[in-house]
C-alpha cells in the first residue's frame, strides 16, 4: 500500500512499522489531486489534527469518500479531549471516518464496525534489550537503584500531570523514610539510550498517570511506557487501568496498584521477591515482543483497511449530505 500520514509532526513509530511491513509512506497530502496522482490507498489522520483543523479535514474527507479511499484516524487522546468531545461524537455519528482506531474503548464498542481497539505499543527500535540478555537481568548485582519513574513530571508546563507530580512527591517521601533508593526523572532530560539504561538498572519501574487522563476521568488505556518498560526487560508496577487486563495477565505479566499506600506496599513486597519480580518481567517481555509492538498495531490497522476495501464498504459519499 501507499499510505498518506496526515500528521502535524512525523509519526516515526507508525512510519517505521508500516515500512517494515512493506508499505510506503507519504506525509501530509491535503489535496485530492496529489492523493490521486500518488496512487494513495488510504489516508491516516492524526486525531488531534482532525479536531484542530476540522474544516480542512471535512473538505478532504468528502473528496476521499467520493474516490472510495478509506478515511482512517488513530485516537490516543480520549478522554482528554474536553470541550471538543462533541466533535468526536459528530465524527462517529455522521460516519466521517471509515476506521476510528482508539487506544481506549471508553464509551465505545468494537461492535460498531468503525471502532478498532488499537492501544499504544512498544517502540522497539528505541526500547529494547540492547546488548543485555534477559538472563543477565536475573543477577541482583546489575541493579543500582530500587525504584524509577521516567516521564513528564513538569506540572507547571503540563498541568494535566499535576496529580502525577504530587503522587511521586508523596511516594518519594515514603521511600526516603524507608531507605529505598529511587530516581524520578523527566523524560525530556534523558535520551533513549539513557532511559533504557535506567530501566535496566532499576529493580522496579513505575507508571502513574497518562496524558490521556482528564483530571477527574481516568483513561482505560495504557501509556506507551507500559509496553516500553517490559520491552527493555524491566519490571513494571503501574496504576490500575481497565485495558491492562485486556493486554496482559494480571499478576503474571503485569502488577497494578490502587493508590499510594498500595503502591508502597507492592514496592516493598517485590523488592523482597526478586525471583517473582523477574518471572513477571520476563513474561511481560515475551507478551510485548509477541503481541504489543507498533508492527503489530500497524498490521492490525492494515488488515482492517484491506477488509474495508475488499468488502467495498468505502462508498459513503452521501453521508455528508
Amino acid at each position: 500500500m501507499i499510505i498518506a500520514l496526515n500528521y502535524r509532526h512525523k509519526n516515526e513509530r507508525l512510519e517505521e512499522a508500516l515500512q517494515e511491513l512493506g508499505h510506503s509512506v507519504i506525509y501530509n497530502l491535503w489535496d485530492i489531486d496529489g492523493i490521486l496522482s500518488n496512487s494513495i490507498d488510504t489516508v491516516i489522520f492524526e486525531f488531534k489534527q482532525i479536531l484542530k483543523d476540522e474544516f480542512k479535514f471535512l473538505r478532504l474527507a468528502h473528496k476521499l469518500k467520493k474516490a472510495k479511499i478509506p478515511v482512517v484516524t488513530w485516537c490516543r487522546d480520549t478522554p482528554n479531549i474536553g470541550a471538543r468531545r462533541w466533535k468526536l461524537t459528530a465524527i462517529l455519528k455522521l460516519g466521517l471516518v471509515d476506521i476510528f482506531a482508539t487506544h481506549s474503548l471508553q464509551e465505545f464498542s468494537e461492535q460498531d464496525g468503525k471502532v478498532l481497539y488499537l492501544p499504544n505499543a512498544a517502540w522497539t527500535s528505541k526500547y529494547n534489550l540492547g546488548r543485555v540478555m534477559l538472563e543477565e537481568l536475573r543477577n541482583p548485582d546489575i541493579y543500582t537503584i530500587d525504584v524509577s519513574f521516567i516521564g513528564n513530571i513538569d506540572a507547571r508546563k503540563c498541568p494535566e500531570h499535576k496529580k502525577r507530580f504530587e503522587f511521586l512527591q508523596s511516594l518519594g517521601e515514603l521511600l526516603r523514610k524507608n531507605n529505598i533508593t529511587y530516581s524520578f526523572v523527566d523524560s525530556k532530560n534523558l535520551n533513549f539510550d539513557a532511559q533504557v539504561k535506567l530501566i535496566q538498572k532499576a529493580k522496579i519501574n513505575l507508571n502513574y498517570g497518562c496524558a490521556a487522563d482528564r483530571y477527574e476521568i481516568k483513561s482505560w488505556g495504557l501509556p506507551e511506557r507500559c509496553y516500553g518498560i517490559p520491552a527493555c526487560g524491566g519490571f513494571l508496577l503501574t496504576d490500575e487501568r481497565v485495558h491492562a487486563r485486556d493486554d496482559f495477565i494480571e499478576g503474571g505479566e503485569i502488577v497494578m496498584f490502587k493508590d499510594l499506600n498500595d503502591c508502597f506496599e507492592k514496592i516493598k513486597y517485590y523488592l523482597n521477591s526478586p525471583e517473582k519480580r523477574r518471572r513477571i518481567a520476563e513474561n511481560a517481555y515475551k507478551r510485548v515482543v509477541g503481541e504489543h509492538t507498533y508492527k503489530h498495531r500497524a498490521e492490525k490497522l492494515i488488515n482492517a483497511i484491506e477488509s474495508l476495501k475488499k468488502d467495498g464498504v468505502v462508498l459513503c459519499s452521501d453521508c455528508f449530505l
